[in-house]
């Protein structure tokens, strides 16, 4: 057993030595995709903003995989032996109560792809610039000036922005998970994480939506300006330590304290990572019936170390049916509520702000034990409400292993 927890801590090793080899961005170096909105040919069109703005918010919705092992093991004192101990297979996103046994491994492979498609329910795809925010108004600086339509000199034209923004996240994440006695269970989990950005601009100059700035026909500065950029980057994201004590067994409901701890190894502005220490306290209760339903409930709360008004709720209520013995399906909804905005407002939002990210989803799932400690998992998270960056939904797949 221990020749297998040291061959598990090498894997472990090699796949964050593989993401610190891989944690370069096609961008020049000392760059982040977040400084491509920083880049000169988008400067005038008030993009810097939100390179931070979305730093700060795009790690939050990585799914995070159970680290309840689906598969537990009790002593039998009568056999001197350690034997699977009969029951559904537990969550894939949530927490149960249950341990996975004294001396025993769980390791574990996930996949998630997380692909935004919306913010504050509006399309990342076609974003399209406010013609005024506090005032202001988008321009193009003429210089040297040129003539209006009306006869008027000016050395500025307001500008219509089409905005295009694709993130995407693709995020492996080995777990090993080890019982140090019947009520205590520790985890750790090295998600690996390769983030891209994509963005494309369509200026029209002028603004038609400013009637006072028309041009006169044929002059050069009207028309359509198309550009565009992307980026990529691969990394270690944040790394995610857990542990979970059994408080109590028996009716009404097993109860367990959980605490997590996550470490902003991730890089912020390359969207791999929070950019700040976690500390994850919460209760788990959950309760078995018969060999075929098991219910669960968690509430907890993440702790943000370096600025405690911007801590989050999170919640999560569901269970697990399993309608024939080797088939359980999963469904938990899940929340987070936040104590406050997750990032200071952009002053000038031509296109977006950021607020509260208070969310609720679902995830369903369907869980197959293809031998005897051995479980493949399909997982999709939906969401049901539309605050903050959003995609229409995120797949997880899972491999694990207990023994």
């Amino acid at each position: 057993m221990r020749s297998n927890g040291r061959a598990i801590a090498r894997l472990l090793l090699a796949c964050s030595a593989f993401a610190a080899i891989t944690n370069a961005s096609p961008v020049a170096a000392g760059q982040s995709l977040s400084d491509v909105f920083l880049s000169p040919r988008f400067a005038h069109l008030g993009l810097a903003p939100l390179g931070p703005a979305l730093a700060s918010t795009v790690a939050s919705t990585y799914p995070v995989a159970s680290a309840s092992s689906s598969v537990a093991f009790v002593y039998n004192r009568e056999l001197d032996t350690v034997e699977r101990r009969p029951g559904p297979l537990g969550p894939i996103l949530g927490e149960r109560a249950e341990t996975i046994g004294q001396g025993q491994f769980d390791l574990a492979l996930t996949y998630s792809f997380v692909d935004l498609k919306t913010i504050n329910g509006e399309p990342l795809d076609h974003l399209v610039n406010a013609p005024r925010v506090n005032g202001r108004f988008l321009f193009f600086p003429v210089p040297g000036g040129t003539m209006l339509k009306d006869g008027r000199f000016t050395t500025l034209l307001p500008v219509r922005v089409a905005l295009d923004i694709g993130v995407e996240a693709h995020i492996v994440s080995p777990s090993i998970t080890y019982g140090v006695t019947p009520d205590l269970d520790v985890n750790l989990t090295v998600p690996i994480v390769r983030t891209s950005l994509d963005m494309q601009t369509r200026a029209r100059i002028p603004d038609p939506r400013f009637p006072s700035f028309m041009l006169s026909p044929g002059n050069p500065l009207a028309g359509t300006e198309v550009q565009s950029a992307s980026a990529s980057s691969a990394g270690v994201g944040d790394l995610l330590l857990r542990a979970k004590y059994v408080v109590r067994r028996g009716d009404p409901v097993d109860v367990a304290a959980g605490l997590g701890l996550s470490l902003p190894t991730g890089r912020a502005d390359d969207f791999q990572g929070a950019g700040t220490t976690l500390v994850e306290p919460g209760l788990i209760a959950s309760r078995v019936f018969g060999t075929w339903l098991e219910l669960l409930a968690n509430a907890g709360i993440a702790l943000d170390a370096e600025d405690v008004g911007r801590s989050v709720v999170q919640w999560a209520i569901g269970g697990t049916v399993m309608p024939i013995e080797q088939v359980a399906v999963p469904i938990v909804f899940l929340g987070r509520d936040e104590l406050s905005p997750p990032t200071e407002p952009i002053a000038n939002p031509f296109f977006f702000q950021i607020e509260r990210s208070d969310r609720v989803d679902a995830s369903v799932g369907v869980r197959w034990r293809f031998a005897e400690n051995a479980v493949l998992s399909a997982n999709a998270l939906v969401p049901l409400n539309h605050q903050g960056l959003r995609a229409d939904v995120i797949p997880t797949f899972e491999v694990e292993w207990t023994f």
